[in-house]
């Protein structure tokens, strides 16, 4: 099988000839495995074909990629993004992330003025589907190419708004936070619509709704606001190509809502984030019409753990949701920089090929 095949197979719930396997990790990650491999940093999915991923899916772009339209001159890590929001560098021993540090819409008073960026005009995003076009004409016919929308309607009000606003305007502002997550709704839909007719085969939204304990909203209020959004993407995208995948991100427990997420056609749900579900629950009940993707711990095990603790998570979540196929293995999240998160990501490669096997349409290893 080819790595494309190999991943559609196990969307359409058969037993492909093994897991598919993917990940994502950190630009300080990237340019480690980059260099152990020997390819250029600077194309993500060029490092994904190398280390032998079957779904190349590090490449995002909406407003959680955005760029830099003006700098602070007194602080260089700081800078205004396309969308008003103010970040900042933050240096750490090994690495570095960006951190929001304003808000445009901080002040209801500015939602009367305030423009959305036009997907149409922006330079940057237009050199973003350049990118794609590439990387599709490059490996499309042998990889099963994603193209992330992410923070998509509940992240992005959350960056643009700030966290603790959002969370009282459901119940303060709720005609105005209508207004914002259509505006976000649209506006993601313009982006996810090139993509697909660009030829991406799988689409990448989500936002988190999930805490490590229940949900960070309430399932009533995700039904209210965020449900009918989804839905209406869902269709639309569907509309532009009937057999685009459609897969979601969220961290966390969301238990509660994943019966929604099967009633408005999810295809793939990631990030299934260790311990914050019932993972065997999930695969009786849902593995006939959800595929998992993700399942590996980025908390504990990768920068943490000993080589025998990633073979045994490996093993595990291959247990657990391989039969029948219907998985995707992936570390949850960006493996981050630590002293064993190199070590153990290249073990996870090793586990995945070894353990992750299908003979007959049954688990090798079961």
């Amino acid at each position: 099988m080819t790595s494309k095949e190999r991943v559609l197979t196990a969307i359409n719930h058969e037993a492909p000839d093994r897991v598919p396997v993917t990940n994502r990790f950190t630009p300080e990650i990237a340019a480690q495995l980059a260099d152990i491999v020997g390819v250029s940093p600077e194309d993500s999915f060029d490092l994904e074909v190398a280390l032998g991923h079957d779904m190349l899916c590090t490449k995002e772009i909406g407003i959680s990629n955005t760029y830099a339209v003006e700098c602070n001159e007194k602080n260089g890590d700081e800078y205004v993004d396309e969308f008003g929001i103010v970040k900042n560098l933050i240096r750490y021993p090994g690495g570095s992330y960006l951190e929001m540090v304003r808000h445009p819409l901080e002040d209801l008073d500015a939602w009367s003025s305030y423009e959305f960026p036009d997907p149409d005009q922006q330079i940057h995003l237009q050199r973003q589907f350049e990118d794609f076009r590439k990387s599709i004409e490059k490996f499309g016919k042998t990889h099963a190419i994603v193209g992330g929308v992410t923070c998509t309607i509940l992240e992005g009000a959350e960056m643009l708004r700030g966290m603790s606003r959002i969370l009282m305007d459901f119940y303060e502002n709720e005609d105005f936070l209508n207004e914002l997550m259509d505006k976000l709704m649209h506006y993601h839909f313009k982006v996810g619509k090139r993509l697909i007719e660009l030829g991406v085969d799988i689409l990448y939204i989500g936002d988190d709704a999930g805490t490590q304990q229940s949900m960070l909203i309430s399932p009533d209020l995700w039904r209210k606001f965020l449900k009918p959004r989804y839905d209406y993407l869902f269709r639309e995208w569907r509309k532009i190509r009937s057999d685009i995948i459609l897969a979601f991100h969220t961290d966390g427990h969301v238990e509660p809502i994943v019966t929604d997420f099967v009633d408005i056609g999810l295809d793939v749900l990631n990030p299934v984030q260790p311990g914050c579900m019932d993972d065997e629950k999930l695969k009786s009940e849902f593995g006939d019409k959800l595929t998992f993707w993700g399942g590996i711990n980025v908390q504990k095990t990768i920068p943490f753990g000993t080589p025998a603790d990633v073979v045994a998570e490996v093993r595990d979540r291959i247990r657990i949701f391989g039969p029948g196929g219907g998985f995707v293995i992936s570390c949850a999240h960006n493996v981050q920089p630590n002293d064993r998160s190199i070590d153990n990501a290249l073990i996870y490669y090793w586990a995945c090929r070894r353990f992750g096997g299908y003979s007959n349409g049954t688990l090798e290893d079961s």
